[in-house]
């Protein structure tokens, strides 16, 4: 019986580290409870006396090695810088939403001075300033009527009509036109963007999933699970989805004074 007991000792033993953590788990419980019963040293995790030979101690669970994060946190980020990058787009599409807004009438100043460096808006589609209807001003570009009458409360109607959007990605898009109108700028634009975002294959999100979560489980253990996926939502839906970029109309660029 001795000789049968080393001989399966020894077996084990050597196919240890040719075994799968699972594996191994199991026979060096076996691997023990030979040693035992041959009055033999204990080993651990690698083989290593630990103990003193007849005394059975727990065996030394083989630990995985810590998960590679760093494609993870790349990912997070670059996400992170791009989310920088679009707020003051995102904050000023708001706005440009906001100032422009009217039951039946447009505010003129906004469309004369919320453009790009403060000029007029202008046409996501074909690049021109909004036409004024009515009154003396009647087909007149609103940054050319608005320097002629600078009017604080001056509101009009709008050439053609006007339409203004927020994009999946917060930023701002502006258009002649009257939606779902054939041939104004405003549905040539929705037809352009839909064919766009027909081509995008989204290919990377399925993959960059299994890759994030677990970095943004080990990064945020005290985030809910809820929030742990809503961070997982946001970051794939900016790094990997259709992105439509920023339109035309850009929020001014602050100028500083150099010190004299």
């Amino acid at each position: 019986m001795p000789d049968e007991m080393n001989s399966k000792l020894k077996l084990l033993e050597q196919d240890y580290f040719e075994q799968p953590p699972v594996v191994q788990q199991s026979d060096l419980r076996e691997i023990n409870s030979l040693r035992t019963q041959l009055g033999l040293p204990l080993v651990d995790a690698r083989l290593r006396v630990t103990g003193v030979a007849g005394r059975v101690s727990a065996p030394i669970e083989p630990q995985e090695p810590p998960r590679d994060h760093s494609e993870a946190r790349e990912i997070y980020l670059a996400f992170l810088q791009k989310q920088q990058e679009l707020l003051p787009h995102q904050v000023y599409a708001t706005q440009v939403a906001r100032a422009t807004n009217g039951a039946r009438q447009t505010p003129v100043k906004p469309l004369a001075t919320l453009g790009t460096n403060g000029g007029p808006l202008l046409c996501d589609h074909c690049g021109k300033p909004m036409i004024l209807e009515g009154g003396k001003f009647n087909r007149v570009y609103a940054d050319v009527a608005w320097r002629t009458n600078p009017q604080e409360k001056w509101n009009s109607y709008i050439s053609g009509g006007m339409v203004v959007e927020i994009q999946s990605n917060g930023t701002l898009r502006i258009y002649h036109g009257y939606r779902d109108m054939k041939g104004h700028c405003c549905t040539l634009a929705s037809e352009k963007h839909a064919n766009a975002e027909r081509e995008f294959v989204g290919s990377m999100c399925s993959a960059k999933n299994d890759v994030l979560l677990p970095f943004l489980e080990a990064e945020f253990p005290n985030k809910s699970r809820n929030e742990i996926f809503d961070l997982l939502n946001s970051i794939v839906s900016v790094m990997y989805s259709y992105d439509p970029g920023i339109g035309v109309n850009r929020p001014s660029t602050p100028t500083t004074t150099a010190n004299t």
